[in-house]
């Protein structure tokens, strides 16, 4: 025999079938699977042109003539996070930390002026 939808048993089968498909949804989200705390930093002299991208972020963000030091922080799931500066003055530094933990450290513009880091979160 069938319970009917308003019997005790129904009730508790609906709700614990509502909250497994919540906690699915949730978990694919990356809510329960990781999350970091990522900061993305540029110090040097002057100004120059940042762009960057956290995890998730497909099109990622260009600032023009940033005056530096400049930095920003995200908290992220899984994928690729970096930042770029480009007409970098000599001595320009860009740094990712995640968590607090400095990952990638790139010291010196290229004969161009770009310098950039990357770190990928898996």
């Amino acid at each position: 025999m069938m319970p009917s939808l308003t019997s005790p048993v129904a009730k508790l089968l609906l709700t614990a079938s509502a909250s497994a498909l919540s906690l699915t949804a949730v978990t694919g989200c990356g809510v329960f699977t990781g999350s970091w705390d990522v900061t993305l930093e540029v110090t040097g002299e002057g100004s120059g042109d940042v762009s960057y991208a956290f995890s998730g972020d497909s099109d990622g963000t260009s600032e023009s003539g940033v005056m530096l030091p400049w930095s920003m922080s995200q908290n992220v799931g899984y994928g690729f996070n970096d930042v770029a500066v480009t007409d970098a003055a000599p001595g320009t530094v860009c740094r990712i930390y995640v968590d607090g933990k400095l990952k990638d450290e790139q010291r010196e513009p290229d004969a161009e002026g770009t310098v950039g880091c990357f770190v990928n979160l898996q």
